[in-house]
């Protein structure tokens, strides 16, 4: 749903965009794009596991004597190959770093949601403020006319017009306060959304999010993440394991090469064995499984840590619920009531302006609260989807 409106002065189109239209735009965030090109990295890094070392080409003459200074020139090739099982491990350690991207996709997901909702709702709960406000301004300006004809009539000698208008202006700076905020908050969602469109939410009286009924044993991203980081450590192990293991060189030359009669040929095959750095590599064995437990010590803090927000952050929403349900119910009707039978008995010389300021601002501040406190629940019920994966 989406519509467009003037925001100010300067007569600029502003999209109005509910709060699911919000979440889909933002599939157009960069970070979607940065995962997909570590992606496309990975598969390409891939490719490389087989890669082979250089082939060599050598020229040698090593059969000089005194008695025949010309030798036996040889002029081949040489070539070294690791341990077969490295090729493999090294791949398996390159598919699995690639994973880790492919589930980072999720992850990106439900923190965009969650950074979204936030500003979206922080946007509507200024824009609701500011409905308040300019509500207010409306009063005044009404009680400022009445409190000017009491004046001319010479009812009032002039104090309650004085103190309306300079009501009036602090309530246009508090206006500007706000306009200020809803613009930051407008630019981070224009970075969130990677649109140059500034977003306002729909022309709606703020909304009281729901809790699920029922949450799903689905685990949280950031857990699938951890958990690819001990599939990457084990791989590792892996790799380390097999540089431990012998590597091969061969060597073939031929004086066929540049067509000598009778031409020597031959070859050579040489097998490098870790003798003498056993004890290093056993070393860097036990590194690498080091940091496949430290991954998997770091899994499970992870999601202690998460299980312990989610449950905070329940508390949290039943909290702010629990205030939120007076104002619902009695708080906010009792505001209204004030409001209506201030200012009838101001105009009707029942009370002073003095008197009509205190009903005002008791009514104001009652309202100011309701929305600050659904605000505030909304944020703990944003939090606890996160927590969730919603």
């Amino acid at each position: 749903m989406t519509s467009s409106y003037d925001t100010n002065a300067q007569q600029l189109a502003v999209k109005r965009v509910d709060i699911v239209d919000a979440i889909s735009i933002a599939k157009n965030n960069l970070l979607y794009e940065v995962n997909n090109q570590q992606i496309n990295k990975g598969k390409a890094q891939i490719k490389t596991a087989t890669a082979l070392p250089k082939t060599g080409v050598f020229a040698e003459n090593e059969d000089l004597r005194p008695t025949d200074n010309k030798g036996i020139l040889k002029i081949g090739l040489s070539q070294s190959i690791a341990w077969p099982g490295l090729y493999k491990a090294q791949k398996n350690l390159y598919s699995e770093q690639m994973k880790y991207y492919q589930f980072n996709t999720t992850a990106i997901d439900v923190e965009i949601k969650r950074d979204v909702r936030t500003v979206y709702y922080q946007l509507w709960y200024l824009q609701d403020k500011q409905k308040l406000f300019h509500r207010l301004d409306s009063i005044y300006q009404s009680l400022n006319e009445a409190a000017k004809l009491k004046v001319k009539s010479g009812d009032s000698p002039g104090l309650d017009s004085i103190a309306a208008n300079v009501r009036m202006k602090e309530l246009q700076a508090l206006l500007q306060q706000i306009s200020s905020d809803v613009q930051i908050q407008q630019q981070v969602l224009m970075q969130l959304l990677n649109t140059n469109e500034a977003i306002l939410p729909v022309s709606m009286t703020l909304e009281k999010l729901l809790m699920p009924d029922v949450v799903g044993d689905s685990s949280h991203p950031l857990l699938a993440l951890q958990s690819q980081n001990i599939n990457i450590a084990n791989a590792g192990v892996g790799v380390i394991k097999n540089e431990n293991r012998p590597e091969f060189s061969g060597r073939f030359f031929s004086q066929r090469l540049w067509g000598a009669t009778d031409p020597f040929s031959g070859f050579s095959v040489t097998a490098a064995f870790p003798l003498f750095g056993a004890n290093a590599y056993k070393n860097k064995i036990k590194t690498a499984q080091a940091e496949s437990a430290v991954q998997q010590k770091q899994y499970e803090y992870d999601k202690q840590v998460l299980g312990t927000r989610q449950m905070q952050m329940q508390q949290e929403v039943r909290r702010n619920n629990s205030l939120l349900s007076f104002y619902e119910t009695t708080g906010l009707k009792q505001a209204e009531e004030i409001i209506k039978a201030a200012s009838l008995a101001y105009r009707a010389g029942e009370i002073s302006f003095v008197e009509l300021s205190q009903y005002l601002t008791q009514a104001i501040e009652i309202q100011k609260n309701y929305l600050e406190n659904l605000n505030a629940y909304n944020h703990s019920v944003i939090q606890y989807y996160y927590y969730i994966n919603q």
